[in-house]
């Protein structure tokens, strides 16, 4: 190519020189082939053309040059700026790379050299800008109650928040914007908070994950009322809202599946008040002071998250007619409650909770329907009018005996009492997302056989949550062992009666598996598609073929609901939880140490204590009289012991006598009721576990009744109720807490751990604790040896047990530890313990001769925290500073205000002597973390020992652990 190029460039040379004159031409001809040598012509760079550009993360970038030379080029493009990519195609003129995951449009910076064949190059810097990529949802709702107005709205996804205001009609439109990388199983929460006379107004509402409302909104992208009823912030879901926090034990609700989860689990009824509670502050409260918020509460989110403040508001208002007048307009509301998804309803699977045996209600085509209960199965017709169903039978739809206690002749007896409920009316009053919320009316014929009384009619009606066909999804919990409710079937082998409200089953590929209550005995199983969806049948081969049918009505990896049948000639029916049980969930005994509640209201509860020395105090509550307090007569205690073995825990409870925890201690005592627990699932504080009842009815006789059921405890750090002091006397003011800043034992296993006797005699032996790495313990002093097991739990405290009434169940902990010296509490005592048998001697004749340890100097102008014990033995803390001649007591730990003054002066030795007592003090231990200090009480002719620390928390944690150690060894 440059050869031709040459050619070129001359001829065009030739071709202008033959216009001039043809002498001069030979001249310049002659001289020209005298003088003139071909000339090489000058070899330019290459010229790059290469635009900035731009691209979205996450997708393929490409970039193509352009390039002017007059030859062959070579390429390199490389990364000068920006975050990392990894560039493909670097030696051609076209590169292209995968632009990362970026939370901010982010430039990158090219730099491409070209090269030509002689050696000259040309670089050309290119700038690409990343997008992020976006992920938009506009949310369409209403803030009401009354519509707020102007009120600040706030959603909340994860960490990110977005805000709008609402129109002075309450309306809102928000948009969310976020990363596409981001966390799409999060949960929305959106608040509305009103302004100016509506500042009590903070209403809540909360939303599936991010995804979900996603897919709802559809291509337009905005999430509608239409899409998802939640998008409307109300009085109803701000009530929700607050009880499903309460369900969770205020601890934020992080995913879908615990949404849909505490949803089913919270109480209708409950709901409807505290959401009618609401908007009687909201609407009706401006005229009557007495409506208004509490006293000290902010907003009406804040009261319904308060169980007691809100129940105490509701016991106030709930009769006032007022209230009633606000549930009526709530319920006919259409922006709070949602009736338009609930057409096609042919079953309804009664959801009371948990505790509940709940029955189902079946609907058939030709007017005609089935109520089956965990009992019986009653037949009804039935019409539906609006939202309203009514079901008939003249003869009852069930019926049922009972007794009533009466006054007869001034004697109170039982009567037999008979009722028939001959008709039903349900009412739904709004759809959810868990199912609907309705309003069961029950009319019946109460009668008295012996005529006793006169027989009467009687109405009653509640609220209840259900499930209905439109819940249900195919079976697909195939997966073992499988904790699933059981309709309430008894098996009596002659000796002892076993009822099934749940069962775990073991079911196989092949179609057999296994019942494991009744003995593992063998089963079939099937799914068999009923309605569209798949319920899983098994019979029972070995009880007469056996058949019942459970229908999966939600769908989680964890906690579902389901609903059983029994398919015999006498139809049962229950709706209660079911999971699969999964290998690594189970109790841990270092972290089981707990309050384990049933959900409460009011004065009404029953909790589990169970205390690390394996005590168990079950208590249960009911305000009998309705007079709004607890007399001591209106709770029941009673005692017991716990244990675990295979991660299963097993309840003792004992009857017989005041001090009946263990039964081999005390003969008098008998067990007459057993549980025992396995776990299901723990979601943080829910508890779920399969339980198994035993029941004794006299001393000997061993268990005659055994029951099987799932059930729900909430783990908690203290009682659900505060109980009167004459209970408290009995069980202790506190219930287990786990305790904080105690030292672990592992520092000191393998080796004693040297002390000596509480009279500091100069004379006589040491004794020691060693704890062994087997669990294990060995106990010397006054020449006995002793051994035991021990138990550490997750907090550091130790329990021991040596099967003597002495040591059974004692506590013990390390408080503190400096300087081969350890603090150690056993019971009610508190008192050092040496690595070295050496020091713990020299320790005890030092304190027997009352002889100083060390002076006073490094004390001086320090910030000291005295732990003490007060007059009733209670471990107390005291902030001094010892000055030169005085000692100043401060009133708090700030160090800001003086208490009192006392005048001081020092032996030689070390001996304090007060100005304004006999008594004198030194110090008789002296580390790094801790001195203790002796005062010779010359009065009563003792010795009193406190501790001297230098840091507040490890000082109140000394405190904390001292007492919580000392109240255990007195209840």
């Amino acid at each position: 190519m440059k050869y031709l190029k040459t050619l070129l460039a001359t001829s065009i040379s030739l071709a202008l020189l033959a216009g001039c004159g043809s002498d001069d031409f030979k001249i310049d001809q002659q001289q020209s082939e005298q003088t003139e040598q071909p000339q090489e012509p000058v070899n330019q760079a290459p010229i790059i053309t290469l635009d900035n550009a731009q691209g979205v993360e996450k997708q393929t970038i490409t970039l193509t040059a352009s390039v002017e030379d007059e030859g062959d080029v070579t390429y390199l493009w490389a990364q000068s700026d920006g975050i990392a990519v990894s560039l493909e195609n670097t030696e051609t003129d076209t590169v292209s790379f995968v632009a990362p995951s970026v939370a901010q449009d982010q430039s990158i910076s090219l730099t491409l050299t070209v090269k030509d064949e002689q050696g000259l190059s040309a670089t050309k810097n290119v700038d690409v800008e990343i997008k992020q990529q976006l992920v938009v949802l506009t949310v369409d709702g209403i803030a009401t109650d009354s519509p707020l107005m102007e009120a600040s709205v706030k959603a909340t996804l994860g960490e990110h928040e977005f805000t709008t205001t609402t129109t002075t009609d309450g309306l809102y439109s928000l948009v969310i914007e976020v990363d596409d990388d981001i966390d799409m199983s999060q949960v929305v929460t959106i608040e509305a908070q009103g302004n100016n006379d509506q500042q009590a107004a903070l209403l809540q509402s909360r939303l599936m994950s991010f995804a979900t409302l996603k897919n709802r909104a559809g291509d337009d992208g905005v999430l509608s009322q239409a899409d998802d009823f939640a998008v409307n912030v109300t009085n109803l879901t701000t009530a929700k809202a607050a009880l499903m926090l309460r369900e969770n034990s205020l601890a934020e609700i992080m995913t879908e599946q615990d949404l849909q989860r505490l949803g089913s689990e919270i109480n209708a009824d409950e709901l409807i008040q505290v959401a009618t509670a609401i908007k009687v502050i909201l609407d009706k409260s401006s005229s009557n002071d007495a409506l208004a918020l509490p006293a000290g509460v902010d907003n009406v989110l804040e009261l319904a998250l308060d169980e007691q403040k809100i129940t105490d508001y509701i016991a106030a208002v709930k009769d006032e007619p007022v209230f009633t007048q606000a549930k009526e307009e709530m319920l006919a509301d259409g922006k709070v409650v949602d009736n338009s998804n609930v057409s096609g309803i042919n079953t309804l699977y009664l959801n009371e909770g948990i505790e509940y045996y709940n029955p189902v209600i079946e609907f058939n085509n030709d007017g005609q329907g089935h109520y089956t209960t965990y009992a019986n199965q009653g037949s009804f017709t039935w019409q539906k009018s609006n939202n309203v169903y009514t079901l008939e039978n003249p003869d009852g739809i069930f019926n049922f005996s009972s007794s009533e206690q009466v006054l007869i002749d001034g004697q109170q007896v039982y009567i037999d009492m008979e009722s028939s409920v001959y008709k039903v009316e349900i009412t739904i009053l709004t759809d959810t997302e868990n199912g609907v919320i309705l309003k069961e009316e029950h009319f019946s014929k109460v009668s008295y056989p012996n005529g006793e009384k006169p027989d009467y009619e009687d109405t009653s009606e509640f609220l209840t949550n259900a499930f209905t066909n439109n819940q249900q999804v195919d079976f697909v919990l195939t997966t073992t062992p499988l904790a699933v409710p059981f309709p309430s079937v008894t098996y009596n082998d002659g000796e002892v009666a076993t009822t099934l409200d749940a069962a775990t089953l073991m079911l196989d590929e092949d179609g057999s598996g296994s019942l494991v209550e009744l003995g593992n005995t063998p089963l079939q199983w099937q799914l068999v598609e009923s309605g569209g969806k798949k319920s899983l049948v098994i019979t029972l081969t070995d009880y007469n073929n056996q058949s019942f049918t459970f229908r999966q009505l939600t769908s989680a990896d964890g906690i579902v609901h389901i609903a059983a049948f029994n398919n015999d000639d006498a139809p049962k029916a229950f709706v209660n939880i079911a999971s699969k049980i999964k290998s690594n969930e189970y109790f841990d005994i270092q972290t089981m140490p707990s309050v384990y509640a049933h959900t409460s209201d009011a004065l009404s509860a029953f909790w589990f204590e169970l205390w690390p020395d394996g005590r168990l105090i079950t208590v249960s509550t009911y305000d009998y009289n309705n007079d709004a307090e607890l007399s001591a007569n209106e709770v029941g205690v009673t005692r017991g012991n716990w244990s675990m073995q295979d991660g299963k825990v097993s309840l003792s409870r004992y009857t017989g006598g005041e001090g009946c925890y263990y039964a081999d201690i005390s003969p008098s005592c008998w067990e007459y009721n057993r549980r025992e627990w396995r776990l299901i699932e723990q979601v943080n504080d829910s508890v779920y576990f399969t339980r198994k009842m035993m029941w004794a009815d006299m001393p000997g006789t061993g268990f005659t009744q055994v029951g099987h059921n799932n059930r729900k405890l909430i783990k908690q750090n203290d009682r659900p109720i505060q109980l009167p002091e004459e209970i408290l006397q009995v069980i202790g003011q506190f219930p287990y807490v786990n305790l904080t800043g105690l030292i672990s034992l592992n520092n000191y296993l393998e080796k004693p751990l040297y002390y000596v006797s509480y009279e500091y005699s100069s004379e006589g032996e040491v004794g020691y604790f060693q704890f062994n790495a087997d669990q294990t313990f060995d106990y010397y002093q006054d020449g006995v040896l002793s051994d035991g097991s021990y138990q550490a739990f997750a907090d550091n405290q130790v329990i021991l047990r040596d099967d003597t009434s002495f040591f059974y169940g004692k506590r013990y902990g390390l408080l503190a530890e400096s300087n081969n010296v350890v603090i150690a509490a056993f019971d009610s005592f508190v008192w050092p313990h040496f690595e070295s048998e050496v020091d713990a001697k020299g320790y005890a004749e030092a304190v027997a001769k009352n002889t100083p340890a060390s002076g006073i100097d490094h004390l001086l102008e320090k910030k000291v925290y005295m732990v003490d014990r007060d007059q009733k033995g209670k471990w107390v803390m005291t902030f001094l500073k010892f000055g030169n001649d005085k000692i100043t007591i401060y009133s708090d730990e700030s160090f800001s205000s003086i208490e009192t003054e006392i005048a001081y002066t020092v032996t030689e030795e070390g001996v304090i002597n007060l100005s304004n007592t006999e008594n004198t003090m030194y110090l008789s231990l002296v580390t790094d973390a801790f001195n203790i200090i002796v005062t010779n009480d010359v009065e009563n002719e003792h010795k009193d020992f406190n501790y001297f620390l230098f840091d507040l928390n490890k000082a109140k944690d000394f405190i904390n652990n001292s007492n919580a150690l000392r109240e255990s060894a007195y209840r």
